[in-house]
């Protein structure tokens, strides 16, 4: 194959923001009068789309509701939020190589954008998409889709990276090849460098 585009996950990926969102949507919770959840409960959980926190915690609350609190409870837990060591080096590097970059996030556009805008990530990327921009978040295709197109790339010619089966699930539907951080893909990386060698061999 022919590359011709990367596309990134954000939370797991470059960022480690296990920690901020455990207290968002603790502080959600809270606000709505809802019972918190323990870390490893809430462990289990992290990285799915809105529609399975609507159904599983935040019962008769709407997506409109829950997603103002997220923005405004983020904005007061960002500094939770980890840069991964290899992050900037490896997309700098991947810029170099004149491949277009897209970030794929199941997280709103005003969260994914404060973490790229606090560690100056933003200009790597040609494309973001976020979860407004799509009508079905990962697992479904649609972001990934999304991101080909506005990249004016085939599926197939792009590579995504991602650290949970909902990322790898979304780059299969959709036709790319799929590379697990830590996980099982068409390709597994356990280190965000190793992209680069697996790019070497395309």
């Amino acid at each position: 194959m022919v590359v011709k585009a990367v596309l990134f996950d954000l939370d797991g990926v470059l960022v480690d923001s296990l920690d901020a969102w455990f207290y968002v949507f603790n502080d959600a919770l809270n606000y709505f009068g809802l019972k918190a959840l323990k870390k490893k409960d809430f462990s289990r959980s992290f990285g799915k789309p809105i529609e399975y926190d609507l159904k599983n915690y935040f019962v008769g609350k709407t997506e409109r509701e829950v997603m103002r609190q997220y923005n405004k409870f983020f904005k007061k837990r960002k500094g939770y939020v980890k840069l991964f060591p290899q992050s900037a080096e490896v997309l700098k590097n991947i810029k170099k190589r004149k491949l277009k970059l897209g970030l794929i996030s199941n997280s709103t556009k005003f969260i994914v954008m404060s973490v790229l805008n606090h560690y100056k990530l933003r200009k790597y990327f040609d494309v973001i998409i976020a979860m407004e921009d799509v009508k079905n978040r990962k697992p479904a295709p649609d972001s990934v889709l999304k991101a080909c197109r506005l990249l004016k790339v085939k599926p197939q010619n792009a590579i995504l990276i991602g650290d949970t089966m909902n990322d790898m699930i979304a780059g299969e539907k959709a036709g790319c090849v799929t590379v697990g951080y830590k996980i099982e893909g068409d390709y597994k990386i356990d280190e965000l460098k190793n992209i680069e060698k697996l790019l070497s061999n395309k």
